[in-house]
């Protein structure tokens, strides 16, 4: 289906409306750092901030933070922000991105590690397929790269904010390492395919690069920060109910966000190449220690049989017809029903906890924009726009506003099939305590 309308800039009136928002600008100041499945795009929350933010006092909150699409736009709105996210490695890009450094200091340490690479024993990951996954040349030079990045500490130890560019150079080693790798660049899985060879890009040179581009980008982000506007990102666990956070201020005024999907992007395994190089510092270095994280995730597929072969209706506690009456016909699905149903209702008892949750965190008259698109499960269409909405005004929210846009850069948007499809239409739902 077409849009009906073409916006280069999202109007701050706009309602009811199936739009395609047509720009390229999706990487400007530290947007692009770093590759991301699934990634918000900076104009939800610039529409967001124009049209809700009533003083430059107010406070904005991202419960689903994923690469700090939102707290970047804060930064440069200069309204504090907050962000939370479950992955420990979106957390670091998060950070990292709204964080304003010197650039000269930067290139210092760049022009350093260049030299201090020729003489180190290189940093090599624990796991026994690295020789699978990454070639003999990536494994010595980003070995090289990560050991002369964990003496910048000491090396530098006179810069009061140190650990701000070390975790910079971690994302920055980070943000090369799949296309280094032997693996596909644009899967969501990580894997090496046996049929299309890939030619790795070379690790230096790819390096030098990434380090111009976090310049130039940390150039364009200092250039519009106030200086005072600071972002905070939270690492949770993924508990829906997120107010007992104590990084968490007790009342927000604007909360803008895009959450998982029902059975969701594979965040750790889609990152895997990257944790196996970074993942020591999250205790996620090898594919065991992943795969204990993975299954606290929402919207996760990695679920015991043990906790779904007793799912049944009987187990749904929320007062939804809808969600009813489409876990019934889930369940018609013979091989993957009762797995599936399992999962839908998983996701949205969350979702009901969290909008209670948000609910108390909301000032009187705050706003809540909701970023979602529909999800395909046992090739039933699921609404879960639709479901969320109804489940928001269950805990106290009204509808203020809804309109739908065009999902046009599809960025490991690759087509699911029977695992979640390919989502084509992402609803901007504004919800408001009143």
């Amino acid at each position: 289906m077409e849009a009906n309308k073409h916006y280069k800039e999202i109007p701050l009136n706009i309602s009811n409306e199936y739009i395609s928002i047509d720009t390229n600008n999706v990487t400007n100041f530290t947007h692009g750092l770093h590759k991301y499945p699934g990634k918000f795009i900076p104009q939800i929350p610039q529409w967001a901030l124009k049209k809700y933010i009533k003083s430059k006092n107010d406070i904005v909150l991202d419960p689903f933070m994923g690469s700090g699409t939102t707290l970047v736009e804060s930064l440069i709105y200069g309204v504090k922000s907050y962000g939370v996210d479950i992955d420990p490695l979106s957390c670091l890009i998060s950070k990292v991105k709204t964080t304003p450094l010197d650039t000269n200091l930067i290139e210092k340490i760049y022009k350093w590690i260049m030299v201090q690479k020729e003489c180190v024993t290189p940093y090599r990951p624990q796991i026994s397929t690295l020789e699978h996954w990454f070639s003999q040349d990536a494994i010595l030079k980003l070995g090289k790269l990560r050991t002369c990045i964990d003496m910048i500490c000491e090396k530098f130890k006179d810069v009061e904010n140190i650990n701000d560019y070390y975790d910079m150079y971690i994302i920055a080693l980070s943000s090369i390492i799949r296309r280094v790798s032997n693996a596909d660049n644009q899967s969501q899985k990580t894997y090496v395919s046996g049929t299309k060879k890939k030619i790795p890009a070379e690790t230096y040179n790819l390096f030098d690069k990434q380090i111009k581009n976090y310049i130039k980008a940390f150039n364009n982000l200092n250039s519009v920060w106030d200086h005072k506007t600071h972002a905070s990102v939270v690492l949770s666990e993924g508990e829906a109910n997120i107010n007992h956070l104590k990084e968490l201020p007790s009342k927000v005024d604007l909360v803008i966000t895009s959450p998982p999907y029902i059975k969701s992007i594979d965040y750790v395994y889609n990152q895997m190449a990257e944790l196996f190089w970074i993942g020591d510092l999250f205790d996620m270095q090898n594919q065991q220690k992943q795969n204990v994280k993975r299954k606290k995730y929402i919207g996760s597929t990695l679920v015991g049989k043990d906790k779904y072969k007793y799912f049944s209706l009987k187990n749904v506690q929320l007062d939804s017809q809808q969600l009813l009456d489409y876990l019934k016909l889930i369940l018609q699905d013979k091989k993957n029903g009762q797995k599936h149903a399992y999962i839908v209702n998983k996701y949205f008892d969350f979702m009901n906890k969290h909008f209670s949750s948000i609910f108390s965190m909301l000032s009187h008259g705050g706003k809540y924009v909701l970023t979602i698109g529909n999800s395909k499960v046992s090739k039933i269409n699921i609404p879960t726009s639709e479901i969320l909405k109804e489940l928001a005004v269950l805990n106290g929210f009204e509808i203020s506003n809804e309109w739908e846009y065009k999902i046009k850069n599809h960025y490991m948007g690759f087509n699911r099939q029977n695992k979640g499809g390919k989502i084509k239409v992402d609803h901007v739902i504004t919800l408001e305590k009143k």
